[in-house]
């Protein structure tokens, strides 16, 4: 299979491999972000020793032993070793004087609660760095541990010369994987599968996007379910508080208080939001216009595929069970999925592409924030929302996203342009993102105007 996608992470990895100075690298991410992948295709047409051992779920000295048999195999010499920074020491030398390269995969199993590890791995750095060229990766899945790598107390700070946080594909790298896909297609896949590299090798091109939905998903115990279960228990010690979180937020409710509510004990609340936060599977979202507002911030779930499945289908164990895919997805979802779900997705990438073309330099003036942008007006008794809005050296940007059938007219530009007026807004221009084009009688240097086809150039 092709490696897709990863074009900075891979620049930037072999840029350090390629150099001839000592080098750390720490790479971290959810399960089945591609991190393992990316070490791959980093390793590819490199002209170096390589160590690669992935840690099991073992004890310290069985991955110890393991680690040993392969620094063995990788120099050709009968080593063993009894005592992690000996191991350290001998590949350290053996890179004085030729480029090694150390891959300690999953390395929180080999290092479990032990902080004494990360100790020994800061001596042999402190110890070797100048006097050697060894290139040492630490990989991990576990992200509350890995982050606590890079900690100002923890032994490993300041150490790492590249720290690289793995996310999943966006709207625009996931469509690399369904070349043959129509837009439409390759819209819905990423709305509801998200861009997790493993969910989506495992949807089969021969179907339809709907016909894998009900094998991979609706099914109870399917395997994307099953990945979703293994996601949460790999981290969370109580699954079950998770689920009622997820479970809420992916209904609408996504500020803390009313979080809390829902849990029996609210003192939990912080931990499951801290934790389910750093796993990349929620993020607090804050107003354009009200970041400091703690009454404003609200979490939402940022992975797709757990979105869809809180959304839909966590709560119809039952009904999964003893009704036909075909039957649950005409019942229960095909008709929210269009006049809710996908509208709501659709802003989503709307984001996403203003952030690919703003970092690209492509967006003039550049923006500095991108957020919703929140009014009360209390006189006339309305407050609400404008989805999408970016701030800039000059101001606001307003930008409306319609997944409609139908091409986008003047009849929304008007009334956007009139509510802003109606409650005193001033956006200085506004954008309009649109699923099905833009009739003619629009003014296309007046407006900034993105269909769906322009999102996938």
């Amino acid at each position: 299979m092709r490696f897709i996608g990863r074009e900075k992470e891979l620049g930037d990895i072999k840029r350090k491999l390629d150099n001839d100075r000592s080098e750390c690298l720490l790479l971290y991410g959810r399960r089945r972000v591609g991190k393992s992948e990316l070490i791959k295709e980093s390793l590819r047409q490199i002209n170096a020793t390589v160590v690669h051992y992935v840690c099991r779920k073992a004890s310290f000295e069985q991955n110890l032993a393991g680690l040993s048999l392969v620094v063995a195999e990788a120099f050709d010499e009968p080593v063993q070793f009894n005592h992690f920074g000996k191991l350290l020491e001998y590949v350290y030398k053996k890179a004085k004087n030729q480029k090694v390269i150390m891959v300690i995969d999953e390395y929180p199993f080999l290092r479990g609660d032990n902080e004494a590890i990360d100790s020994e791995l800061q001596i042999s750095i402190d110890t070797w760095q100048h006097e050697s060229c060894l290139k040492l990766i630490l990989c991990g899945s576990y992200v509350q541990i890995m982050q606590k790598l890079i900690e100002s107390d923890a032994p490993l700070f300041g150490r790492f010369s590249e720290i690289i946080k793995l996310k999943p594909f966006d709207y625009y790298d996931t469509a690399k994987f369904f070349p043959s896909k129509s837009l439409e297609e390759k819209f819905l896949v990423y709305s509801i599968f998200g861009g997790i590299p493993f969910y989506l090798i495992q949807i089969d091109e021969a179907l339809t996007i709907e016909e894998n939905i009900k094998r991979l998903l609706i099914p109870e115990g399917s395997l994307l379910e099953g990945e979703i279960r293994l996601q949460l228990k790999a981290e969370l010690s109580k699954e079950e508080n998770a689920n009622l979180v997820l479970e809420k937020i992916a209904n609408g409710v996504g500020k803390y208080r009313d979080i809390a509510n829902f849990l029996r004990n609210s003192s939990n609340i912080s931990p499951i939001l801290s934790k389910l936060s750093g796993m990349g599977l929620i993020e607090k979202d804050s107003p354009i216009n009200a970041a400091s507002s703690k009454k404003q911030h609200r979490y939402i779930i940022c992975d797709n595929l757990l979105d869809f499945y809180y959304s839909y289908l966590f709560k119809e164990t039952t009904a999964r069970s003893i009704m036909s895919p075909d039957v649950f997805w005409d019942r229960n979802i095909k008709e929210k999925l269009a006049s809710e779900y996908l509208p709501r997705k659709f802003e989503q990438i709307s984001m996403e592409y203003l952030l690919r073309e703003n970092r690209a330099g492509r967006i003039e003036p550049p923006f500095s924030a991108i957020g919703r942008y929140i009014y009360n007006d209390r006189a006339k008794g309305q407050n609400g929302e404008f989805d999408v809005v970016t701030e800039d050296n000059v101001g606001f940007t307003a930008y409306e996203c319609k997944y409609k059938k139908e091409p986008l007219g003047m009849k929304v530009v008007n009334e956007e342009k009139w509510q802003a007026e109606q409650l005193g807004i001033k956006f200085y221009r506004f954008g309009f993102f649109s699923r099905s084009g833009f009739s003619e009688e629009i003014d296309p240097s007046q407006y900034k105007l993105i269909s769906l086809q322009d999102m996938y150039k």
